[in-house]
């Protein structure tokens, strides 16, 4: 191990996850391992040589590397290794019940998120939380749906495909092959179109809140104009924090409407508050959350959080044969029991499982630091962005305001790389997570993760990232008695040799140098 990794605090249970101490621990953590990259589209499976999905995350932790990525995907961190490790270990026991497992991860997410007569649905991800989503609209609406999405460009890449019931790849959690843009079987004759409503402008500019709430309005009055109900798309935080309409706005069109529109709050990157998302569920939304944004869980498992004036309604909900694909009878409660009339659906997707079970180790430990603290850590996370980017003159922030959201501290600071050449964001993405290159100074071969690169306008920003485990690991210090800027101090570290990298990166940009990325 490292001495990166040696400074890092790491309990006995990690220890012993990590290290095993003979030949069949070490079999078991292989398996572990597997099947936490199990149980998803080809998007999380591992390269068979650097053992890495498509976004460069292992199956286990790697503390030795700077996490700035959680727009996008993270590690999966030791304290949620090690949980996941023990929930393995005890499913290996004789008389282990694998429907208790799956009931005490919804029991715990609702904990958490959900509000009096909630249900909880568990998905490989968050675009496919979006079936759940539909299938459940269609229940409850009887007109054809107009799906009215916020800012695709900005949520994920399957989501349009996905809002209109198709498959969004060419594979998926429980078939190798599926027709990518294909309808889901069952869902065929079904009427869904998805409108669009687009939080910036044509530039890029961002549009203001009441122009997005205003949009949102027209299109859901459309919708109904035009004989179709609506489901519509709350953003609260898209992959540059940004988000629409607002939530009266919301309930505001949601009242007019009447029993002619649902509205569907995406909070999968998971960056509102615990208290928000209850307040949704009580408002009568359905609410898609992840454990592996902000949360820093593994990447991928989603669920769709259902309000208890619509789970009496959908008792008898059926599901298209075609759902099979992508769903488990144990990713549903008990009381959507008859939802799978097709013998063929899987008993459960245990990758999934094992993903939230390490994502709510970090939840919950985030959920036990007091509010003033979380607020103070985040604050001190954004003055240091701030700060960071200011003293790199090849690179500023994609909107001025960026580092300050809302009044509070952003969680995810868009950054610009020479004035946001696409080319040039994504050949720096690469090398930051390089471990190689002729760097004058050691300590930048250290391999560095931020957002990937999402387009804006004609430009691209990478992403820096504040998440669950790096307030969690400031907590922690500050609990055993250390100044707030003390305990601080070492993701401050972080911070600063990810972007004296990334500088250096950006002046060999600027003067046209070599090819900057190198294999791990």
């Amino acid at each position: 191990m490292s001495d990166a990794a040696k400074r890092l605090p790491v309990d006995a249970a990690f220890a012993s996850a990590l290290v095993p101490d003979d030949r069949k621990a070490r079999l078991s953590r292989s398996r572990l391992d597997l099947i936490l990259a199990s149980g998803g589209d080809e998007r999380i499976w591992p390269d068979p040589v650097t053992r890495r999905n498509r976004y460069g995350a292992p199956t286990r932790p790697a503390p030795e590397e700077l996490w700035f990525s959680s727009s996008t995907a993270s590690a999966i961190s030791g304290r949620g290794y090690a949980a996941a490790a023990a929930a393995f270990d005890s499913l290996a026991q004789e008389g282990a019940d694998l429907g208790a497992l799956f009931d005490d991860i919804r029991a715990r997410i609702l904990a958490q998120f959900g509000a009096e007569g909630c249900e909880a649905i568990l998905t490989a991800s968050g675009t496919e939380a979006e079936f759940a989503a539909l299938a459940i609209a269609k229940a409850l609406l009887s007109r054809p749906i107009a799906n009215i999405v916020v800012a695709p460009d900005e949520t994920g890449s399957g989501v349009p495909l996905a809002a209109t019931g198709a498959h969004f790849a060419a594979t998926a959690a429980f078939e190798p092959n599926v027709v990518k843009g294909a309808t889901i079987a069952g869902w065929e004759k079904d009427d869904v179109i998805m409108r669009r409503v687009d939080i910036r402008d044509a530039s890029g500019a961002p549009r203001s809140g009441a122009e997005i709430d205003r949009l949102a309005g027209l299109a859901v009055a459309e919708a109904i104009r035009t004989g179709r109900d609506a489901l519509l798309h709350l953003l609260d935080a898209s992959k540059t924090g940004r988000g629409g309409p607002s939530r009266v706005a919301a309930q505001k069109i949601l009242t007019s409407a009447g029993d002619r529109a649902i509205v569907l709050v995406d909070a999968c990157q998971l960056r509102c508050s615990f208290e928000q998302i209850k307040a949704d569920l009580e408002a009568g939304f359905l609410v898609m959350i992840t454990g592996s944004k902000f949360a820093g869980g593994p990447p991928f498992c989603g669920a769709l959080l259902i309000p208890k004036d619509k789970v009496e309604r959908l008792r008898g909900l059926s599901l298209p044969e075609g759902l099979t694909a992508y769903a488990a009878r144990r990713d549903w409660p008990e009381s959507f029991s008859c939802a799978f009339d097709a013998a063929s659906f899987a008993p459960a997707n245990l990758g999934m499982g094992l993903r939230w079970i390490a994502a709510l180790a970090e939840i919950e430990a985030y959920a036990r630091i007091p509010a003033r603290l979380r607020d103070d850590i985040a604050a001190l996370f954004a003055e240091s962005a701030r700060r960071c980017v200011a003293g790199n003159p090849d690179l500023d922030f994609l909107d001025a305001e960026s580092w300050r959201l809302g009044g509070k501290p952003a969680t995810i600071f868009p950054i610009l790389t020479h004035r946001g050449d696409p080319a040039q964001a994504r050949l720096i993405y690469d090398s930051l997570r390089a471990s190689s290159g002729a760097f004058d100074k050691p300590e930048l071969l250290r391999v560095c993760h931020v957002g990937q690169p999402v387009i804006i306008g004609a430009r691209a920003a990478l992403r820096l990232c504040f998440g669950m485990p790096q307030a969690n690991a400031v907590a922690e210090r500050v609990s055993q008695g250390m100044d707030i800027y003390d305990a601080f101090r070492p993701l401050r570290l972080d911070m600063e040799l990810l972007f004296r990298k990334w500088g250096a990166l950006a002046k060999r940009v600027v003067a046209g140098g070599p090819t900057l990325a190198a294999s791990k």
